[in-house]
């Protein structure tokens, strides 16, 4: 569903089950070119690492898929190189010298960031932001703002 709110493009999808959630990354996942750099937005508990399971198994991944939380960073194999990221841990956000951020965050595959918000300054310009909202034990609400063209030219490629 889209909304046209003061100018800008909304997507938002409401899962109201697993079943949908996988739906939606399978649909996601058809629309995801080298060089996205997707932030997932949410609170402790609402999915983010779930959907990023999701997300890539749809993208060809075969591998068993957790969280970086301790490495800040996994990668993977599948239709691309993907890169899953998750700064929850990190105290500063200079933290981040220590990493690869040219391929990271301009890869020639995917970069998939969970609490990329620690570290707001080293983030690219065209990032996708994924808003996760839990709405019940199953549900979620998914998404995406249209605040750059990246989101606006993933919002028309969902409609």
């Amino acid at each position: 569903m889209n909304y046209l709110l003061m100018g800008l493009v909304m997507f938002k999808f409401e899962s109201k089950s697993l079943e949908d959630t996988k739906d939606f990354a399978k649909n996601l996942s058809k629309f995801l070119i080298p060089g996205n750099v997707i932030s997932l937005i949410g609170e402790m508990g609402s999915g983010k690492t779930t959907f990023t399971q999701y997300l890539l198994k749809n993208l060809g991944v075969e591998d068993y898929i957790t969280s970086p939380t301790f490495s800040l960073v996994n990668s993977y194999e599948g239709k691309y190189t993907i890169n899953h990221m998750d700064l929850y841990r990190l105290e500063d956000e200079s933290e981040m010298e220590t990493l690869d951020i040219d391929n990271l965050f301009y890869p020639e595959g995917i970069t998939i960031i969970e609490w990329a918000e620690r570290a707001k300054s080293y983030l690219p310009r065209n990032l996708i932001e994924i808003y996760i909202d839990k709405t019940s034990l199953e549900g979620r609400r998914f998404e995406i703002r249209g605040n750059n063209r990246e989101e606006i030219r993933l919002i028309k490629e969902l409609q």
